[in-house]
């Protein structure tokens, strides 16, 4: 399908030929995003602290409301060492301390799913809280593995491939309607708009940026083949 969108297509070829640094530059830097085991580490030594607790007094806390973590164990998670963690964990964890389950995620910036996908925290915390519905950014060999499958030079498309993903599409499926309605893809028509809207807080941008894409979607549906997830 490719080879035939870029036979057809010489603005396609133009646009391709634009910004591959940029795209592997965004996915290099979305993979460097701490780890789930990374944040809560860091979150559980908040915690311990306000508690009061040196490392085996959290440990035998821990160990009577059934987790069975050592002091060493502790200190592995709080020291960044341990990448992941279970949920069943997590809930005792949670539990022990006496705090919601989207405590143990406080913070800013990104965290990092696994090696293909990233998370925002804010937007994590919301969906663990039940106030939202949770996107995922593909990141790392997952956005690489795509851009690499296209002929040429890449553009920006982490938009187009989260959709996709969504709606278990193929991210060239998303791409070449986008390029069809708007004459740019979803990515870019996001940023277009954004740019529009001024400046904004960084709360502000991100919560315009998923009303926009949500909005996207919505106009680029018609276009787009049956969804895998329907």
């Amino acid at each position: 399908m490719l080879a035939d969108v870029n036979a057809g297509s010489n603005c396609y070829r133009e646009r391709v030929a634009k910004d591959r640094g940029t795209a592997s530059a965004s996915a290099e830097a979305e993979v460097s995003a701490p780890a789930v085991g990374q944040v809560v580490g860091r979150n559980l030594a908040q915690l311990r602290a306000q508690w009061g607790q040196t490392q085996q007094e959290a440990a035998n806390v821990l160990r009577a409301d059934g987790l069975a973590w050592t002091a060493a164990n502790i200190a592995s998670i709080e020291s960044g060492r341990r990448e992941s963690m279970d949920i069943a964990a997590l809930t005792l964890l949670a539990g022990s301390y006496e705090v919601p389950l989207s405590r143990l995620f406080a913070g800013e910036g990104n965290m990092r799913l696994s090696a293909d996908a990233v998370v925002d925290l804010s937007d994590y915390r919301e969906w663990l809280d039940g106030q939202s519905r949770l996107s995922i950014t593909l990141s790392g060999s997952a956005v690489r593995r795509w851009a690499n499958s296209l002929p040429g030079e890449t553009v920006s498309f982490q938009a187009d491939a989260e959709l996709a993903a969504r709606l278990g599409l193929r991210p060239e499926d998303v791409y070449t309607a986008a390029e069809k309605l708007w004459g740019r893809n979803l990515h870019q028509e996001r940023d277009r708009r954004m740019a529009e809207m001024g400046e904004m807080t960084p709360t502000q941008r991100r919560t315009r940026r998923g009303h926009i894409t949500r909005q996207l979607a919505k106009e680029l549906a018609p276009h787009l083949p049956p969804s895998s997830h329907s």
